[in-house]
């Protein structure tokens, strides 16, 4: 039983040393493509080489172009000494010009796996690095919360910094790996352009709350923690994404 039990273990050996050096022996590093894509991790560019028949490495750089809105938030004035409870028009509340705004930028760096060295289907493993901010919130004028105690997003009251101003931020982890599938080659084997479509999510951690370099609690907030329950459970980035890509050699 022993030796037939081993005898397996040598076979299976053999056989992944074969393929391994039939996958590696050839065309590592041989071919070069530069791509261009957009997609929900923004627009990028890329460069691709083939390691192997079977496997392809591709790195790059993706920019999630920065979108900015501006709205008014209600604020508790700090100007008297009255504490009026909130209704429209009363002194004792106020609103103020805020500016929030969405956009970062990631390096990538991604192996697609190739089942068939005939075919454009691929699974991909890697990494996303760089940008952890994925909003951010702040007074538009330095200083215009200075005579306010705090001001409102929605239901959670945040606290101005003593020179009145507050800068708000939900951050994720700095480094996400990415596991997805897709079609097409990052390098093609015969045609000068070539087409690339990937689906699969970043995985990014639990993102933070955080208000004026500090993070935020959930006895932070008013709202038993309701809000930081539900950003804590976004926890992957959905990423769909078209790539063109042309073969320099």
């Amino acid at each position: 039983m022993k030796k037939t039990l081993l005898s397996l273990v040598v076979a299976i050996a053999s056989a992944l040393g074969a393929n391994a050096q039939n996958w590696f022996s050839y065309d590592v590093c041989n071919h070069l493509s530069v791509g261009v894509e957009a997609g929900s991790p923004g627009i990028g560019i890329d460069v691709a080489t083939t390691l192997g028949s079977h496997f392809q490495l591709r790195g790059g750089v993706t920019v999630m172009p920065t979108i900015k809105f501006s709205n008014e938030l209600l604020a508790d004035y700090n100007g008297s000494s009255w504490n009026y409870p909130y209704y429209e028009g009363y002194y004792g509340d106020s609103y103020v010009d805020v500016e929030a705004k969405t956009g970062f930028v990631n390096g990538k760096l991604l192996v697609d796996f190739y089942p068939s060295k005939s075919k454009i289907f691929h699974l991909t493993v890697g990494a996303y690095f760089g940008g952890s901010k994925i909003v951010e919130a702040y007074n538009k004028e330095d200083g215009a919360l200075l005579n306010y105690r705090n001001i409102y997003i929605g239901d959670y009251q945040l606290t101005p910094d003593e020179n009145g101003n507050i800068n708000a931020q939900i951050k994720t982890n700095s480094f996400k790996p990415y596991v997805g599938l897709g079609f097409g080659r990052s390098v093609s084997k015969r045609k000068t352009l070539s087409f690339q479509v990937d689906m699969g999510v970043q995985f990014w951690g639990k993102p933070k709350l955080m208000c004026n370099g500090e993070q935020l609690e959930s006895s932070d907030l008013d709202d038993d923690g309701e809000f930081l329950d539900i950003i804590s459970n976004l926890r992957v980035y959905p990423v769909i994404s078209f790539r063109l890509s042309g073969k320099i050699f």
